[in-house]
């Protein structure tokens, strides 16, 4: 029987099975796709998770599989993600509290460059809102008495370098107004900080409109702007901020992640998939039901958000953090 020689035989090995592996890299997913939460089951961020995978497998071909990597308000679950291989088969999903914000406040090294955005699953915005004795019934009525302030003017926030404080130090950049001309007041939570209001113990806050919704109907609070790009059905007649004058988007958003170094092509598989997911049936009764804005699942408009955050997070907290 005649030998083949071994030289003769590595080109026909290449030859016949290289075809077949560069089918299967196009292939993509070929597995479930791990999705790894950076909070624990039960919250906003759990149940946008549970919402996008019931319907993924039929856009994907293959299941989304949740798992949970909590701690660090979040960042234990974007340290995890920038470590993961740029396979295509490990996700994180997360607030921005966790992805963006509490990084820069506890001086992690992390950055925009360290995940790769796929999509902001909601949006929830931010309600400028007042007591309803403390004297302010407009947006007009907080930049008069802003500028005019002499560092007494208290602003209840969940605390220091939280996605609230953001919001607000993002409208104080867009009105030329110094954060030193404020008191704020941290309360560690935003339950506490809706009580100190309620109590009259604080007359400004951000909130989102399913906390401050039951409040504003009994006559307790007055909102008075919302950051967001268009106004809430809840509160019609609430202007955004936009419309007078003040470019400022800013509230609780949860959004989907990869690796850094993820390949395009896998990135255009997932947002694809992500374009055909918001609009399916299952999940806009999802939001429906939950009172979120579906308009907010947004894919291709992400990436360019998400590094206008890095930037002005970056500079508006450390210099908050600084003071």
């Amino acid at each position: 029987m005649k030998k083949l020689s071994l030289i003769a035989f590595v080109p026909f090995l290449l030859s016949t099975f290289l075809p077949i592996f560069s089918a299967n890299a196009g292939d993509y997913p070929d597995r479930p796709i791990s999705i790894a939460a950076c909070y624990p089951p039960g919250g906003g961020v759990d149940r946008n998770l549970r919402m996008v995978e019931r319907v993924a497998s039929k856009y994907l071909g293959q299941s989304l599989l949740p798992q949970y990597k909590t701690g660090g308000s979040g960042t234990v679950a974007m340290q995890y993600i920038k470590a993961a291989s740029p396979d295509g088969y490990e996700l994180a999903i997360c607030d921005n509290g966790g992805a963006i914000i509490a990084p820069i406040a506890q001086g992690l090294d992390l950055g925009a460059k360290d995940f790769t955005p796929i999509a902001q699953v909601s949006f929830v915005p931010w309600i400028m809102t007042a007591g309803a004795n403390s004297g302010y019934k407009s947006m007009d009525d907080f930049i008069s008495a802003a500028k005019a302030s002499d560092g007494k003017m208290a602003i209840e926030i969940s605390d220091i370098a939280t996605s609230d404080h953001y919001g607000w130090l993002l409208l104080l950049k867009e009105a030329g107004i110094s954060p030193s001309n404020f008191k704020w007041n941290p309360h560690g939570g935003g339950g506490p900080k809706m009580r100190a209001i309620l109590a009259g113990e604080g007359d400004l806050f951000y909130d989102d409109a399913g906390e401050i919704e039951g409040y504003v109907k009994a006559g307790e609070l007055i909102p008075l702007a919302v950051a967001s790009n268009s106004r809430l059905a809840q509160f019609p007649d609430v202007p955004t901020m936009k419309e007078l004058g003040y470019n400022v988007v800013a509230g609780s958003s949860v959004a989907i992640y990869g690796p850094p170094g993820l390949p395009a092509d896998m990135v255009s598989v997932l947002q694809n998939a992500m374009n055909e997911i918001k609009e399916d049936p299952a999940l806009l009764k999802a939001f429906e039901l939950t009172l979120q804005d579906p308009t907010t699942f947004v894919v291709d408009e992400f990436a360019e958000a998400y590094e206008n955050d890095w930037s002005n997070a970056g500079e508006l907290l450390k210099a908050a953090l600084a003071n």
